[in-house]
């Protein structure tokens, strides 16, 4: 824990040339090391301040400072924000003058995992500010917000407060049978029980689009050689993401494109098809095509006729015929999406017809946004639900208490230096 009283320091925006850059510090050391590169004698927190940043009686940069007293500051310690001009030279030389005055770059996720070790922000509130800084659709944006209000925070400290007064009802039956407690008690708590679960369940149903929010769905486009694959990813893409020729088998490694759908990321893989191999590379294409088909959640096969027979192995998937701008016949045949990746004509069915299989409409958004709370609570409602009338008190409270164990997990400090490093491995330094 020694390291967390070192004054820390980081660029919090992207490398590169811009017209603002932000360097933050945080840390005891804060405000004493801002006045002596600056001319400040006094700062009024939560206030930008114009000043000239100097060091051994040369200008660096003019600047615009903010200072944030503890323990109001994200991280609880002392904060200072200097937005400086974003040259790569402006920023190298404030770095190492920081660095000549003490101070050390922060690790990954560092300034977070002083906020939550301070109290500012708790694990659930922590993992949604990864999850936020890692977005990038519509949805995951509102599931990773959702859960930094703390609106998962809340659903888990009720739920706490209900197992703890499970708990210690069911210890008073026990504690005082002799009492003239009445009779109804233990029927109360039994239903009560009923209740918790029916709450942890509806969640956990409203939670299974989580996933796939967060992870995107991932789809892939098989068939025989310039049946339009590449084709139709290139449309859909708005850009040549993968090559286009009249000579069969081009593709012969999988190409992939992530584009945003109604707020939900999907994934389109463009697969060197199902046929047999010519040559050793072709071979590797269609292996890497099966492994692609095998993790998918669902597969548009471009057909040349209607060879439909020969995919019967692909589970879910939509059969798809493109060149429709090329045919004679425009006729549709059964069970098959006619496009054109040329005019676009059928591309938006084909799009409708692939969010009705794999999106499913929810009246509530999910609040478990990652599969270790949905792991946690799946092992919370097994031991609720393994509660029986007829069992001694003794084993129902010992099954409230380890339920209650396991949902008091999913929001609790860990080993600093160990457990947290998996959860801040996914931050970028500087936040």
């Amino acid at each position: 824990m020694s390291k967390f009283n070192d004054t820390i320091y980081a660029l919090s925006t992207p490398t590169g040339k811009s017209a603002i850059a932000l360097i933050r510090l945080s840390g005891k050391n804060s405000l004493s090391v801002l006045k002596k590169i600056s001319s400040i004698k006094k700062i009024i927190p939560n206030k930008t301040k114009l000043t000239i940043l100097k060091f051994e009686k040369k200008v660096i940069d003019q600047v615009i400072v903010t200072y944030f007293r503890k323990p109001n500051s994200f991280t609880g310690e002392e904060m200072v924000e200097i937005s400086c001009h974003g040259s790569s030279a402006i920023i190298l030389k404030i770095s190492k003058t920081l660095e000549l005055l003490g101070l050390r770059l922060a690790e990954p996720g560092e300034f977070t995992k002083r906020s939550l070790i301070n109290d500012k922000i708790d694990l659930l509130q922590t993992e949604s500010l990864s999850d936020l800084i890692n977005s990038e659709t519509e949805k995951q944006r509102s599931l990773a917000i959702s859960g930094l209000s703390g609106k998962l925070s809340g659903f888990v400290e009720t739920l706490n407060s209900d197992l703890k007064d499970l708990l210690a009802n069911t210890e008073a039956l026990i504690d005082f049978s002799d009492e003239d407690l009445p009779k109804e008690t233990q029927s109360i708590v039994l239903e009560q029980n009923k209740n918790i679960i029916k709450k942890i369940e509806t969640e956990l149903v409203n939670s299974k689009i989580s996933k796939s929010i967060r992870g995107g769905f991932l789809i892939s486009l098989v068939g025989k050689p310039n049946t339009g694959k590449s084709s139709f990813i290139n449309y859909i893409s708005k850009k040549d993401v993968s090559i286009v020729t009249n000579i069969p088998g081009t593709t012969t490694d999988n190409v992939s494109s992530v584009i945003d759908i109604d707020g939900y990321k999907f994934t389109f893989v463009d697969t060197a098809g199902l046929r047999k191999h010519r040559n050793k590379i072709e071979e590797i294409g269609i292996k890497k095509t099966k492994e692609v088909i095998s993790t998918s959640d669902l597969s548009l096969v471009f057909l040349d006729k209607n060879e439909t027979l020969n995919y019967d192995q692909i589970k879910n998937k939509i059969f798809v015929r493109s060149k429709l701008d090329k045919r004679k016949n425009r006729k549709n045949q059964k069970n098959t999406t006619n496009i054109s990746s040329f005019t676009g004509e059928g591309v938006g069915l084909l799009i409708r017809k692939i969010k009705q299989k794999l999106i499913k409409k929810q009246k509530n958004e999910p609040i478990f946004s990652r599969e270790r709370h949905i792991k946690i609570m799946n092992g919370v409602l097994l031991e609720l639900k393994s509660i029986k009338p007829k069992e001694s008190l003794d084993i129902q409270a010992f099954k409230y208490r380890e339920a209650l164990r396991l949902s008091l997990e999913i929001n609790q400090k860990f080993d600093i230096e160990n457990i947290l490093d998996i959860i801040f491995r996914d931050f970028c330094i500087g936040k």
